[in-house]
């Protein structure tokens, strides 16, 4: 068991649709009952919490390795997200602390880390040293640009689905009611009328394969994404692998049925439609404008030369 002289937290109170303000509250007075001192953080806009990440793991009088100081982050999969961009290739040995308080938080589902906030506080304080996992470390060669995923990678229909999501009111309207994490499934419902085909090239380690009209492509860390969907059940993040799902471009029927097949234990992966392939490095090629996310952060429209590999973090959990 840990017993921290103080926790630097960078919370993210408008995650969840104000359920990181609720999250950080009932944190706060956890905390001051146990008698732990702690400084708060409060991320205040797109992109703030890695500003905040990268600040307070450069602080000269804070050495996060040990169990003196911890850095914890409350917030959804995206602020998670941020988080670990901030502390980037140079402070990726730095352990970092989660209480889940989005939508979605699939990372939190896969990672078994409680939504309960006094649970996860208890599931960090009682751990012994943090634990060694792996996210998603990506390179887009078209647009330089290098980043991370706890989640997922997507291109195509999950990508699109994301853009809509996040676009659209229905995150809002469900949070009101307790159902944020439908979120994605309505609005998953919605794109898939509206999803086209598009042409992708694929390399998987040593294995390259070409689709002509490709409708979603992701590249998974562990079994969940959209608030909870398991549709890529034998991903770990213990591994030192990732896992890709592709499916072709096949009728509205035909997806609503794979849709159940997920649904009902990940048979889905055993349809002759759904290209399922694991290893340690994954490619992936589009000279077609393609949407494009990663953990639920919408990259844009664009052609992708991707380059996905796993990195190694530690995280108290």
């Amino acid at each position: 068991m840990i017993n921290p002289t103080k926790i630097h937290i960078i919370v993210n109170e408008l995650s969840g649709s104000g359920n990181g303000k609720k999250v950080s509250t009932a944190l706060i007075t956890l905390l001051n009952k146990k008698k732990i001192d702690f400084n708060l953080y409060p991320s205040q806009y797109a992109g703030h919490t890695i500003q905040l990440a990268a600040n307070l793991s450069n602080e000269k009088n804070i050495n996060f390795t040990t169990k003196k100081y911890l850095l914890l982050i409350v917030g959804g999969d995206g602020t998670l997200h941020e988080a670990l961009t901030g502390l980037g290739e140079e402070q990726k040995h730095i352990p970092l602390a989660y209480i889940p308080a989005g939508s979605g938080n699939d990372f939190a589902k896969g990672l078994t880390i409680s939504k309960n906030v006094t649970e996860a506080l208890e599931q960090i304080l009682n751990c012994k040293e943090p634990k060694k996992i792996d996210i998603l470390h990506f390179y887009e060669s078209f647009s330089n640009e290098t980043g991370y995923a706890v989640n997922n990678i997507g291109v195509g229909f999950d990508a699109a689905t994301v853009k809509y999501a996040n676009l659209s009111t229905i995150k809002k309207k469900l949070n009101t009611i307790k159902m944020g994490s439908l979120t994605y499934v309505v609005s998953l419902i919605i794109v898939l009328f509206k999803q086209k085909g598009f042409p992708i090239e694929v390399k998987v380690d040593n294995v390259r394969l070409i689709f002509p009209k490709a409708f979603l492509v992701t590249v998974n860390n562990h079994p969940y994404f959209g608030g909870g969907i398991g549709i890529s059940p034998k991903a770990s993040p213990y591994d030192n692998c990732i896992d890709l799902i592709v499916l072709q471009k096949v009728s509205v029927f035909k997806i609503i049925f794979l849709f159940i097949l997920l649904l009902s234990g990940g048979r889905h992966l055993n349809h002759k439609d759904v290209h399922y392939l694991k290893g340690t490095h994954i490619e992936i090629l589009s000279n077609q404008l393609a949407d494009v996310q990663a953990d639920g952060e919408f990259l844009g429209g664009k052609s992708v030369n991707l380059s996905i590999q796993s990195s190694i973090r530690y995280f108290w959990i």
